[in-house]
């Protein structure tokens, strides 16, 4: 069983994503639990009272915690989730106005994106 936090603040992409997810998993041959946050205080709070998840997919632009704010949070209390991160993002300038070069270093898809992107994101994430 894996545990994916989902997080992003647009309803519709997390309806899209969640089954997109859960289908990777099956045929992954292994089952998943999503979980849901609409914004990185949620899902900061999740990180803080729950074990690490197995892969984070972050929306990078959220209202109240943004999702370069999440991972420096996350990182300030010895959580570095960077290596299992997949940004999501709409807006081309995100990645480096929010992280900087660690941008580069980071995994990411550009929304709009398709399930083989993300299953091909995912699949690399994991080494297959």
């Amino acid at each position: 069983m894996k545990t994916i936090l989902a997080v992003d603040d647009n309803e519709q992409v997390r309806e899209i994503l969640v089954p997109m997810l859960e289908i990777w998993a099956e045929d992954q041959g292994f089952e998943v639990t999503v979980i849901e946050k609409v914004n990185g205080r949620e899902a900061l709070d999740w990180v803080q009272e729950h074990d690490m998840p197995d892969l984070t997919l972050l929306d990078m632009r959220m209202p109240v915690m943004s999702g370069a704010e999440f991972l420096r949070q996350c990182a300030l209390l010895g959580h570095d989730l960077r290596p299992t991160t997949l940004l999501l993002t709409g807006y081309a300038d995100d990645l480096d106005e929010h992280l900087g070069s660690d941008a580069l270093l980071m995994k990411h898809l550009r929304k709009p994106f398709m399930a083989s992107e993300l299953f091909a994101a995912l699949n690399n994430m994991l080494g297959k």
